[in-house]
Order: structure tokens, then C-alpha cells, then sequence
């Protein structure tokens, strides 16, 4: 598995639940996870999520989706590339041809 040399972050810095906010040596901290999502709809790599702590987990508390992360480049300096046959809004095209598979 290649891993990603940089990823592209966006947040929607709205959707911080700031209660989860902590103070710091250097300042304000916020805790984030990214969650790979490979089967995305919107072509995404990664879900961005609040990461809360474990008490806030343990009551049965949920981080916020604050956005989305893109893998830009692997191992080598390679760009990513979506693998064939990933979600796309397009319709898919009838194939005539039959087959004995089961999927």
C-alpha cells in the first residue's frame, strides 16, 4: 500500500464543536481523524472527522464531518491516481455479453 506524501485538507471551520477545543503550550488545539473513505462518491480519499476524547466517546458522542482530504502524491513523488472502476456519477453502460459469474 502506497502512502501519501501530502494530503489536501479542507475543513469547514463552521462545523467545529469549539466545547472540544483545548488550550495548549503554543496555543488552541482541535483533534482531527481522517477516515479513509476509498468507494467515495464525491471522489474523496479521506472523511475528516472530530477526533473527541475518549470520555466525550465513551457518553456516546460523535465527532462533527468538518470535510474532506485527497491523497496528491505517493511513495516517489507519484501522483495519486483513483483506481479503475471507482464512483463516478455517470450511468453504467449495458453490456451485452453474458457470463457465468455470480457478481
Amino acid at each position: 500500500m502506497a502512502i501519501p506524501k501530502i494530503l489536501r485538507v479542507q475543513i469547514n471551520v463552521d462545523a467545529i464543536d469549539k466545547k472540544h477545543l483545548y488550550k495548549g503550550k503554543k496555543g488552541t488545539y482541535l483533534n482531527v481523524a481522517l477516515v479513509n473513505t476509498p468507494d467515495s462518491q464525491y471522489g474523496q480519499d479521506y472523511m475528516v472527522t472530530q477526533d473527541l476524547p475518549k470520555e466525550a466517546r465513551d457518553a456516546g458522542e460523535r465527532g462533527p464531518i468538518l470535510g474532506n482530504a485527497s491523497a496528491l502524491y505517493l511513495e516517489d513523488g507519484i501522483p495519486a491516481k483513483k483506481e479503475e472502476g471507482a464512483m463516478t456519477s455517470a450511468a453504467p453502460v449495458a453490456d451485452d455479453k453474458s457470463d457465468d459469474l455470480p457478481f
